[in-house]
């Protein structure tokens, strides 16, 4: 057992609103696994906080007609008063502006340069001749050059993940100007050679990756397939970490070679005693948390910069990421005002309710599709129709029937205690694993439990028929349940927690249990509690959707003939490719299992958002075995015309791309 644990939760860069996905993305799985292992008792240090580098705040700061640095401060209040609102426990949110930061990535790239892993190396980069200057990654926007979509930044596709060099972007332009006049000029930049450590960073990933959730080690193991590329580490920009080596002095730092060892600076201001975590070795167990776009920074970037230096930096153990949580059908936009953002969403509902919801439905395994139908349906359901109701009747009844004093106990209930325990160890052990759905699972099965037991012992049927001693034992029971319950439920609904222990004149604490215990004493005082959750009706459903997720007037996509262009093994299924697929209007990646496909092949794609015949829900887009896929190739079977169900259905070669196929 590790003595320390290590926690961070990837840096949200400071521009911009943060949404529900940033929440459930990184903050509240982090925050849930460290108010965990703090009640396990264990030694923890649990940081995260802005990054703060790079052309998002440079752009964001220009669009709002600002200074960087008054940019950054803007938004920076704006996390933190989003982190007090939702609960969130970091020992510090910190920032990677601070003067810790330079000094550090200044030790940093001196350390690599001595060790001769620092190159110079003369670069084709984009610059603009109507801004009359080179552009840095988000600078730049164009079409990618992966999976076609027109939105894609200078170096990374947000919408298939994929990253590629400036030069290949196709359609290049401004997002200063505008202007499309991108010439490709060379430049010099520094080089980080992490084909030097390849086989080092190999080596360590075939032994971390097991531990790692199943998304975080799919990604991880397609750029081992890959293999690691030399690195830019400098950018030519006006805002970031000045590069501390002579002729250079006009350049700065590359942010993902900045932001990763903000959690090194953070925890330095956090606590004197940072090295005791981040040079602890195997004493330390250090968890990641982070959406899945993030792996790669954090799987590759990170770690081999870390192994390189020899230094005995702790790397990852465990590296949790989540996929993306979409919104009502689509994804979060401010601009187009769809999506619940953090400082609307807590005046919608307290956080306890938030916290729970996100976490019952948390993206582990695949993107998620948010509705607040959903979100009040497991309000209702469960915090209101199994904890808060049981706590309710339990605490009525009582001071009804015994007054405000807890009945007194009568004989243990080993099957009971045998229930509790073995659902307990269920919980400690998702916990444990970083598996968040099937820890909300065990917990409502917890809460399950009580109710049934409740039921089953009616102490109010005993009440009515006098045995009064009889209802007092069924009833001490649920006061101990519901001390069991604070305990189990603080890691997540840490609000509700405290109002439970609340009740309770002789306080407890709220350590977790390694096994069902009877603390609470005959007799002792308690206090009937307000409501702990309140109903969300249907009105309010209905409210919240149309001010949320207006309906747009859009038409349906659907089937549409498309053309196979390219067809790559997939680097961790044998039995899965991936397809680059011609619309006629652009090209997207499809992952695929059919046997028939190959280039050339016309067939049917079914693009994010049709509806084929016999599926009940619209086609969502889809991480498959760590790789995303942007629509389906179609088997006859799905589209309604045949039986097999296997093979992609192949058309004429003289069928028009990009036409509508009817089902």
């Amino acid at each position: 057992m590790a003595k320390k644990y290590l926690i961070t939760s990837a840096l949200p860069y400071v521009n911009g609103e943060l949404h529900l996905g940033h929440l459930i993305g990184c903050w509240l799985p982090s925050d849930v696994y460290a108010r965990f292992c703090r009640a396990c008792g264990r030694d923890v240090l649990y940081v995260c906080g802005a990054d703060e580098h790079g052309t998002p705040a440079v752009v964001g700061a220009a669009a709002e007609n600002m200074p960087v640095i008054e940019y950054n401060n803007k938004y920076y209040e704006k996390h933190l008063r989003a982190v007090r609102d939702f609960n969130l426990s970091f020992d510090l949110y910190g920032r990677t502006h601070t003067e810790k930061q330079e000094k550090l990535i200044h030790e940093l790239f001196s350390r690599l340069d001595q060790l001769g892993l620092i190159e110079e190396r003369e670069t084709i980069q984009p610059f603009s001749i109507d801004d009359n200057m080179f552009l840095a990654d988000r600078q730049l926007v164009g079409t990618c050059p992966k999976c076609g979509f027109d939105g894609a930044r200078g170096d990374q596709c947000d919408k298939c993940s994929a990253t590629y060099e400036a030069t290949e972007l196709i359609n290049p332009r401004s997002t200063i100007s505008g202007s499309n006049k991108i010439e490709m000029r060379p430049t010099k930049n520094l080089f980080f050679l992490a084909s030097r450590v390849e086989d080092t960073w190999k080596d360590w990933l075939a032994t971390h990756t097991p531990k790692w959730s199943h998304s975080a080690a799919a990604i991880a193991r397609g750029w081992a397939n890959e293999g690691l590329r030399d690195t830019s580490i400098t950018r030519d920009l006006p805002w970031g970490i000045p590069v501390n080596k002579p002729g250079y002095q006009n350049k700065v730092f590359y942010v993902w070679f900045d932001a990763p060892w903000g959690y090194v600076s953070i925890s330095q201001a956090a606590n004197e005693n940072w090295a005791d975590w981040w040079h602890g070795g195997d004493d330390v167990h250090y968890a990641q948390f982070m959406g899945k776009d993030n792996v790669k920074f954090h799987a590759v970037f990170f770690p081999e910069q870390q192994l390189a230096m020899n230094d005995n930096w702790k790397t990852v153990d465990m590296l949790k990421a989540m996929n993306f949580l979409n919104f009502e059908g689509g994804k979060f936009s401010k601009s187009q005002k769809r999506g619940i953002f953090l400082d609307s969403a807590i005046t919608v509902a307290p956080a306890d309710y938030w916290r729970y919801a996100l976490l019952a439905n948390a993206p582990e395994t695949d993107d998620n599709d948010f509705t607040i139908a959903r979100f009040a349906d497991v309000v209702n359901k469960d915090l209101i129709g199994m904890l808060g109701n049981f706590v309710s009747r339990v605490c009525k009844l009582t001071a009804k029937n015994f007054g405000n004093n807890v009945p007194n106990a009568g004989a243990p209930d080993p099957e009971l205690e045998s229930q509790i325990n073995e659902k307990l160890a269920e919980l400690t052990s998702a916990l444990d694993a970083c598996e968040f759905r099937a820890a909300i699972a065990a917990l409502r099965g917890l809460y399950a439990i009580g109710n049934e037991y409740m039921t089953k012992c009616e102490p109010w049927a005993l009440v009515k028929n006098g045995d009064m001693a009889g209802a007092g034992q069924c009833l001490n029971e649920c006061f101990q349940l519901i001390d069991l319950f604070a305990r189990v439920s603080a890691p997540f609904i840490p609000n509700a927690a405290e109002k439970m222990q609340a009740i309770f004149a002789d306080k407890h604490d709220l350590s977790w249990p390694t096994k069902y215990e009877h603390r609470v004493s005959d007799g002792v005082e308690f206090t009937v509690p307000e409501n702990l959750f309140n109903r969300i009706d249907d009105e309010t459903v209905l409210k919240l959707t149309e001010k949320y997720a207006p309906k747009q007037d859009e038409n349906i996509p659907t089937p549409i003939v498309a053309e196979i262009t390219d067809v790559k093994n997939h680097p961790t299924r044998d039995d899965l490719h991936i397809l680059t697929v011609n619309t006629g209007a652009d090209t997207v990646q499809i992952v695929c299992g059919a046997p028939n496909v190959r280039v050339g092949l016309r067939g049917v794609l079914a693009p994010v958002g049709a509806k084929l015949p016999g599926m009940k829900k619209t086609l969502a887009q889809r991480t498959v075995a760590g790789v995303e896929s942007y629509g389906m190739m179609c088997s006859p079977s799905e589209l309604g015309i045949g039986d097999d169900g296997d093979k992609i259905i192949e058309l004429d070669e003289n069928t028009e791309i990009g036409g509508k196929y009817k089902c």
